[in-house]
């Protein structure tokens, strides 16, 4: 190749001629590329795989982000319950003891009305 022949026309008239060659499908012929075509489906095909596997992987980092909310979500009401248990395990042995001492005190049978 003569570097005096490559001129902006040239240039100009080559990439046009590929743009022609592409809408032919003509393109990868004329670079000379049949006997690398196998080559080339396979890397687009890792291409594809790397990008398939980067969404299953965003994926699956978005639901393991979900899961640890939930999972702090549970473990916050786990929490609640258990004081809540102990809470109720407390008056119990507090209604014992007042009934030891002999006292009348009593916790309510039914909750509280609100009066509106």
């Amino acid at each position: 190749m003569n570097w005096k022949d490559l001129t902006w026309k040239n240039l100009g008239k080559g990439l046009a001629q590929s743009g022609i060659a592409i809408l032919k499908g003509e393109f990868l012929m004329r670079l000379r590329v049949e006997r690398f075509f196998p080559h080339i489906l396979y890397l687009f095909f890792l291409v594809w795989m790397l990008i398939w596997i980067g969404i299953k992987s965003e994926s699956t980092q978005l639901e393991v982000e979900r899961n640890k909310a939930e999972l702090s979500d549970i473990k916050i009401y786990h929490a609640q319950k258990t004081v809540q248990m102990m809470s109720l395990n407390r008056m119990t042995g507090l209604e014992k003891l007042l009934e030891d001492k002999g006292s009348e005190v009593r916790f309510p049978e039914k909750p509280a009305d609100k009066l509106k």
